[in-house]
């Protein structure tokens, strides 16, 4: 893809911009601050998306102040011919994207086809050179240096490299063949050590064993105990349980006894005839709705006034932000004038003998009033002197000798007479007329570039003056339009038209509110009473089909079977709370003819767990005791401790192994990987890399080679150098080739162009040159866009674009 325009809707200070580009390289010149940054920062974006306004991101977004329009196209030409148009403008997220291929509009996922599957930091990491990248390996140490440099081939390597390096730093930390400090030496040193004084120790066994088979016995009989000690613990938290419950169980036994028969009263029905008689009520007592208020004089003036200039009035709703921006001019360009008024002023403080009155001089006017030496003058005077010296001497031709020196000095008189004449300011007219009068020749001659100054600023003034009269004029115009429709009343003096505007259209608005309420008032008030009556009749009907449904004779009848149905509802959800608090023990409870049976039952439970318990108690002494005897054997917890140090031990070692293993897998799968990831480019790249490395240095470097965990460069005598042996520029070439042969190897997975951000400015002129003569050479087969605030010399004139103040305006 190349790209050959971008128009740009408002980006930063870019507002309805088109560029056109070269389609194999295009030099972008202009001073500081004339928007080059800024262009390619809008490829970028138009691509990949806008930044987001999230923390320091925001600073990184190009809205335009003064344009509501973001973003803008790109359009790129293929190699079969077509157009693909790359639309992106201010939405959600990264912005609004539309895709067009050849006019058709095509969906955003084919921008693939485009950028293929670079994200926007693998297009920066890879296609976008400017001086920070560039000169932030000035600061980086050998071991980075190699590293930063030997990332490149593969996006997202150097990250990489540091993880694996950072692994494998780690696994050393924990294991080194001949260290001494690592966890995993000393923790193997230490495993060594417990064996032999576990051997020592073991030779007590025999004694130990007979202790241990006692031992065992015991606490088999003191499992088995503890079995039935927690089986008889539930037997008697169960009865216990049930104990608790008695009284609810009986309880329970004399609702049962109860009488609860009596006609229920839906609860359905009860809702209706409750909520008809809330509203009877409610419809009784609510009175005919207020009438609305009509509308005074002096609104029905307005609303009159609005229904006869209707259209016109729409015109000023709808234009007066155009008044506003009419408005917002005028205040900027007295902004102006004011700072060029002071400008004024400075120039005039700065030279005393400046007048308002002086005008430029023409090139003609400033030739005579320059001084000039009168060659001719001189000469004539030589030839009186000589002809009187030949009078003299030769006396056949004295005669014509004396005539020759009168005649020559009559021509010096004249010619001397000539110049005092022209040294006379006064036979310049023109210098009263531009306002010179009473200056010598070189305080006129020195105070021009002042004066051509002055002129510039009275012309920028006058441009000023005439904008705001003519803006004036626009005012005024909407002033009378305003008065004529009423908007403005003659007595405002003001222009803050807007203000009033909003005003006029608010109150405007409430008037017609008000007029339509107060005319459908009428209408609504009579439809409320008549649905009003029918409601009545309707409710009074449900009313007592309901209270003939239960035989009631009235509401308050029926109200009193209500109340007797909720005491004895009352009683059944006693009933219902004591079945569900006693839930399964409910039918353990009838098992029990009283409560005495159950009493006697408990005991018995009560009696048994407190027996086991007592011989649980006995065995744990007895295991105690056997305990000790056995640590006796082995001095004080000795063996035993050794024998928990060796499992802490192993452990150790298992975890340390795991850990060193880890890392060192890790560290060699990720070379691996990235090893796999470019062996079939770096033969070809580490060939581009050679031949721009080559020219970048005039051909003073011949090589690149790569070592397991190096890079190489072998110089035109044949001297090889490591890359930390090189100087920073020189380093800096290296690392230009690598990643431009990188670039141009996968051209054929993403052929997206080459933007160069100024990034040679620290070079001397020859590497500049040779930075140039390499863009040509990739510009063969990858399109470059370099931005420059250095006029380049000795590129065609179609191949620069230069940003100056016509195109920022």
């Amino acid at each position: 893809m190349k790209l050959i325009r971008a128009n740009v809707y408002g980006f930063g200070k870019w507002v309805d911009q088109e560029f056109d580009f070269a389609q194999d390289y295009q030099v972008i010149f202009g001073a500081n601050e004339a928007g080059k940054t800024t262009l390619l920062n809008f490829i970028q974006s138009i691509l990949f998306g806008f930044a987001s306004a999230r923390g320091e991101n925001k600073f990184l977004q190009y809205k335009p102040r003064n344009s509501s329009k973001y973003g803008g196209e790109l359009i790129f030409q293929a190699d079969d011919g077509s157009s693909w148009t790359v639309k992106r403008i201010d939405g959600k997220g990264d912005g609004d994207l539309t895709l067009f291929h050849d006019d058709q509009e095509v969906p955003g996922e084919l921008l693939s086809k485009i950028i293929g599957s670079f994200s926007k930091d693998d297009f920066v990491n890879t296609h976008v050179f400017d001086d920070k990248n560039i000169l932030s390996i000035y600061g980086l140490d050998e071991s980075k240096l190699e590293t930063e440099v030997m990332s490149i081939g593969a996006v997202g390597s150097k990250e990489w490299l540091a993880t694996a390096d950072g692994l494998e730093h780690a696994a050393d930390d924990i294991y080194k063949a001949r260290g001494q400090k690592q966890p995993l030496v000393v923790s193997l040193k230490r495993y060594d050590e417990l064996i032999e004084e576990k051997s020592e120790i073991e030779n007590q066994q025999v004694a130990y064993q007979r202790v241990k088979n006692k031992l065992d016995e015991t606490e088999t009989d003191f499992n088995n105990n503890a079995i039935q000690l927690k089986q008889m613990s539930e037997t008697e938290n169960s009865l216990r349980n049930l104990d608790k419950k008695w009284s609810r169980y009986e309880q329970l036994q004399q609702s049962y006894d109860s009488d609860h028969n009596a006609k229920i009263i839906d609860s359905e029905d009860w809702e209706r005839v409750l909520k008809a008689n809330q509203e009877l009520s409610t419809l009784k007592e609510t009175a005919t709705p207020n009438k609305i208020a009509d509308l005074d004089n002096v609104e029905k003036s307005i609303l009159k006034n609005y229904r006869i200039n209707q259209t016109r009035l729409d015109y000023v709703r709808n234009q007066k932000f155009e008044l506003q921006n009419l408005q917002f001019h005028r205040d900027d360009m007295n902004s102006k004038l004011l700072k060029v008024d002071t400008q004024v002023d400075q120039l005039f403080k700065n030279h005393p003998e400046l007048s308002e009155k002086m005008l430029p001089l023409t090139g003609d006017e400033i030739d005579q009033l320059s001084p000039q030496t009168n060659r001719k003058n001189n000469l004539s005077l030589i030839v009186c002197c000589v002809a009187v010296v030949l009078a003299f001497i030769i006396s056949p031709l004295r005669w014509l000798f004396i005539l020759a020196a009168l005649g020559s000095g009559a021509w010096y008189g004249y010619q001397e007479w000539s110049n005092r004449q022209k040294s006379d300011l006064n036979n310049y007219p023109f210098l009263q007329v531009k306002g010179y009068s009473g200056l010598s020749r070189e305080a006129i001659l020195g105070i021009q570039g002042t004066v051509i100054a002055l002129d510039n600023f009275h012309t920028t003034q006058n441009g000023l003056i005439d904008g705001i009269k003519s803006i004036e004029v626009d005012l005024n115009k909407w002033r009378k339009i305003l008065l004529e429709l009423n908007v403005l009343e003659g007595s405002y003096k003001d222009d803050n038209y807007n203000e009033q505007i909003e005003k006029y259209f608010a109150r405007l608005d409430q008037i017609r509110a008000k007029a339509d309420v107060a005319e459908q008032s009428q209408a609504q008030s009579q439809k409320i009473a008549d649905e009003r009556e029918l409601r009545l009749k309707q409710l009074n009907k449900e009313i007592f089909a309901i209270l003939q449904k239960y035989q009631a004779v009235n509401m308050n009848m029926f109200t009193q079977m209500h109340t007797q149905q909720i005491e004895n509802q009352k009683t059944l959800s006693q009933i219902k709370q004591d079945k569900d608090f006693l839930g399964n023990d409910l039918s353990e409870l009838k098992k029990y003819a009283n409560h005495e049976a159950l009493s006697q039952e408990l005991n018995q439970a009560t009696i048994k767990k407190t027996d086991l318990a007592n011989k649980n108690n006995e065995l744990s002494r007895q295991m105690g005791s056997l305990k000790e005897r056995m640590q006796q054997i082995y001095d004080n917890k000795q063996y035993q401790h050794i024998v928990t140090e060796l499992a802490q031990n192993k452990q150790d070692i298992i975890e340390y192994y795991d850990e060193w293993i880890s890392n060192k897998l890790a560290s060699s799968w990720i070379r691996n990987m990235l090893n796999i990831a470019t062996e079939n480019r770096y033969p070809k790249m580490i060939q581009k890399a050679t031949q721009y490395f080559s020219l970048l240095t005039n051909r003073h470097y011949i090589k690149i080679d790569f070592r397991k965990k190096d890079i190489v460069v072998t110089s035109d005598n044949k001297n090889v150098f490591d890359v930390h042996e090189l100087s920073k520029a020189t380093t800096i070439q290296l690392y230009l080739a690598l990643r431009l042969a990188f670039v141009t190897e996968i051209s054929d997975l993403i052929k997206l162009p080459i933007l160069i951000d100024d990034a040679f400015v620290d070079f001397d002129i020859s590497r500049k040159e040779n930075v140039f003569d390499l863009i040509k050479e990739i510009a063969k087969n990858n399109q470059v866009i370099y931005v420059t605030a250095n006029q380049p010399e000795d590129i065609p004139e179609n191949h620069i674009l230069k940003l100056g103040e016509k195109e920022i305006a």
